[in-house]
């Protein structure tokens, strides 16, 4: 090619870039917040401590201050605003949050708040697009605010304050709610069954409270629930038998509250259900035979259960699990086959175990614990084939022989 076709070349490819330039120009920001939030801005830096490095001296944009957040491209407003870890004390910049009105999430947690002014709930509930509000780790006292308005608020999380009291229909107004945390604060009473009209709930924590009373059997209708945490309460009676309905429920934890009567044999039949928890409380009755079935860990340690341990209970075709706890039972007869491969601990001490143990290759397994039972016979030399084994509790049992000398193969073992 000529050194004329050469230069000709290049002058059409650049002038084909500038074409493209000019008929699609990249979106710049622009970096502009209005002026009347930007007024607001300056009011909450002006009403928080020094510990929060905004200043309109040093950077004039409140967009580029830390944890702000303004809506692309034009940045002309706040949507986002998370002052968390911020050292702060006084409530008094949460009123004037509430001028934000786009604000769409305010996260205020890990500070050393004591109270919700009631001119914040009362400004924010008229904004519009606020989805989200965390509260968490704060020092907040006194009973729940009633949250009014707030009509697309989805995430409210006030866990670990110390709020007290019972909850009747302060949260009834949040149509839009679908997660809730108020786990760790000091609230009593029955369970809340009032948590958003349009009844859109998908996560339900509220553990390490002081909840009596039972389980509502109205938290059933909750149909979109895939996670419901109670545990710590001072709840009692029996689980709902319904609550195999909710088909969507992935994590049930009820650990650590005075629950009685039998584990609902409906849990083994929800598809989406890969944990429960369900230690400490005081159930009889049978391990229903299909409840690891879908699931990936399940903790009844600390029961009453009583009864065999199902045979399908640890040779389930389920791939995905990974730990069966029935320690601290009343568990009698033998231990059943194990052909979960996945599985990667397993707890069956302290309960009445008779038999010898039987003999499995687990490469997944890590921890295996059948001490203080009536086990007899000797170690299957099989054990010494789960590579992965780190503990192995077999003591307060009645078995005889040798150890299997590969076991002494194993480098993580601790025996």
């Amino acid at each position: 090619m000529t050194r004329y076709g050469h230069n000709s070349s290049l002058c059409f490819y650049y002038l084909f870039l500038a074409s493209l330039l000019f008929c699609y120009p990249i979106p710049m920001a622009l970096s502009e917040l209005s002026s009347t939030q930007k007024t607001t801005m300056i009011n909450i830096s002006n009403s928080l401590n020094s510990s929060v490095p905004w200043n309109i001296n040093t950077q004039p944009n409140p967009c580029l201050w830390k944890g702000v957040v303004c809506q692309p491209p034009t940045n002309s407003s706040v949507i986002q605003i998370s002052l968390s870890k911020s050292s702060l004390s006084s409530s008094d910049f949460l009123p004037i949050v509430c001028q934000i009105e786009s604000l769409q999430s305010l996260d205020v947690s890990e500070n050393h708040l004591t109270t919700i002014p009631s001119g914040f709930v009362k400004g924010c509930g008229n904004i519009h697009g606020l989805n989200l509000l965390n509260f968490s780790f704060n020092n907040l006292e006194g009973s729940l605010p009633n949250f009014v308005g707030f009509a697309v608020l989805e995430s409210l999380d006030l866990s670990h304050n110390k709020l007290s009291g019972s909850i009747g229909l302060e949260l009834d107004g949040l149509v839009g709610l679908r997660n809730l945390n108020l786990s760790f604060n000091h609230f009593n009473g029955s369970v809340p069954t009032h948590l958003g009209k349009s009844m859109v709930l998908q996560k339900l924590e509220l553990s390490a409270n002081t909840f009596q009373g039972t389980i509502p059997d109205k938290i059933v209708d909750y149909r979109n629930l895939t996670l419901i945490d109670l545990s710590s309460n001072n709840l009692s009676g029996s689980v709902p038998d319904r609550i195999g309905e909710l088909s969507k429920l992935e994590v049930l934890i009820l650990s650590s509250n005075n629950l009685i009567g039998i584990i609902p044999e409906s849990l083994s039949n929800i598809k989406s259900l890969t944990r429960f928890a369900a230690n400490s409380n005081s159930f009889r009755g049978p391990v229903p035979a299909g409840i690891t079935k879908y699931l990936k860990n399940l903790d009844l340690s600390y029961n009453k259960l009583d009864g065999s341990i199902p045979a399908e209970l640890l040779s389930t075709s389920n791939s995905n699990l990974q730990t069966v706890d029935l320690s601290y039972n009343m568990l009698q007869g033998s231990i059943p086959t194990i052909r979960s491969q996945s599985l990667v601990r397993l707890r069956l001490g302290s309960n009445e175990l008779v038999g010898a143990i039987p003999s499995a290759t687990l490469q997944s397994l890590m921890y295996l614990e059948m001490d203080n039972n009536k086990l007899t016979g000797s170690i299957p030399p099989e054990l010494g084939s789960c590579r992965n084994l780190a503990l192995l509790n077999l003591a307060y049992n009645r078995l005889t022989g040798a150890l299997p000398v590969a076991l002494g193969h194993l480098s993580n073992l601790q025996v």
